[in-house]
């Protein structure tokens, strides 16, 4: 059997950034780690197509150690190290990670390939990041109301779903560390990036033992893959009941061909206005029941994930348990 790879030894280090969804992974896939002088980013269909779209008993870590051989190869060549990121390795969002199977599943390939490659996550409060995901799913063909999309009784092994559990992050990046190692585990907060990007992107390099990056200058206006607005969301559920081609909506009357994309060029273009960014500032699809039942479900994960890493999720508004709050460095 082949050696697993060791950057130690071998060369050029491996960054593998696992997500998590809706913490600005299009705009480090696109715009910010391409342009790194020290990464070579490998395309996301070749890391699709190693770790995801192959079956538990398919996968072949020998076959995927030579392929990530010759991406090292190709990165020592350029005098640069590996840069992997996808966010599906993470599990997808609408599907709870297909069941809760997926993400220690790539968790384990990941480390039967490459076990001293250092790992990136993001994450996000439970409540941003839920509404976030709500309104995901409708840009992608939902129909459902909030509630309907996040309360179910089907079971989640046979129908693609949302998961509260997937968002229980404690539990996978403990995993991570369990098998990487503390010192090859990186977390971020999403927040630390959207409220102070520039500053972020000069410190996220250094963190990682890489160079930071010169002339950000404009970089803190760009925004990459947002979710759909409140006006937008309302208007798509009743197009979207014309668009049969995504399985995670389950609602179609009619599939009309051109219909999506037509509608989805119209949303976003009105996104872009002045007065639907005014008003979408201050709706959320969240009621009070909601937030308390996102506020009883993550305060002990996320106490959890504090205890591990000491990250400062009191100050982004993350659900803790009461009394806490004193420990928030």
């Amino acid at each position: 059997m082949a050696p697993a790879i060791n950057p130690r030894e071998d060369g050029p280090r491996v960054f593998i950034h696992i997500g998590y969804h809706k913490t600005g992974s299009t705009f480090l896939q696109k715009i910010f780690l391409p342009r790194h002088p020290q990464l070579m980013l490998v395309d996301r269909r070749e890391v699709q197509k190693f770790f995801l779209r192959v079956g538990s008993l398919s996968f072949d870590p020998v076959r995927v150690r030579e392929w990530l051989g010759m991406r090292m190869q190709e990165a020592a060549s350029l005098a640069r190290h590996v840069a992997i990121s996808d966010e599906e390795l993470s599990g997808n969002i609408h599907t709870g990670g297909s069941g809760g199977y997926l993400a220690k599943e790539i968790a384990d390939r990941l480390y039967s390939v490459a076990p001293y490659a250092h790992i990136v996550i993001f994450i996000r409060n439970q409540f941003e990041m839920i509404e976030s995901c709500y309104r995901q799913y409708v840009k992608k063909g939902g129909t459902f109301g909030i509630k309907r999309y996040l309360f179910h009784d089907m079971p989640n092994h046979r129908f693609p779903q949302f998961s509260f559990e997937h968002f229980e992050y404690d539990k996978l990046i403990a995993y991570y560390i369990k098998f990487f190692g503390r010192d090859h585990m990186h977390v971020f907060p999403y927040e630390e990036l959207r409220e102070n990007r520039d500053a972020f992107l000069q410190r996220f390099f250094p963190e990682l033992g890489l160079n930071p990056l010169e002339n950000l200058e404009g970089w803190a206006e760009i925004t990459a893959n947002p979710s759909y607005s409140f006006a937008s969301v309302y208007l798509a559920r009743l197009t979207n009941r014309f668009y049969g081609l995504d399985p995670i909506n389950r609602r179609v009357v009619l599939h009309i061909p051109g219909l999506y994309k037509r509608c989805k060029r119209f949303y976003s273009a009105m996104d872009r206005t002045r007065w639907i960014r005014r008003l979408d500032g201050n709706f959320s699809f969240l009621d009070e029941n909601i937030r308390h039942y996102i506020m009883d479900r993550y305060a002990p994960s996320n106490w959890e994930l504090y205890r591990l890493l000491s990250l400062p999720l009191h100050s982004y508004g993350y659900p803790m348990p009461p009394g806490t709050k004193g420990f928030a460095r």
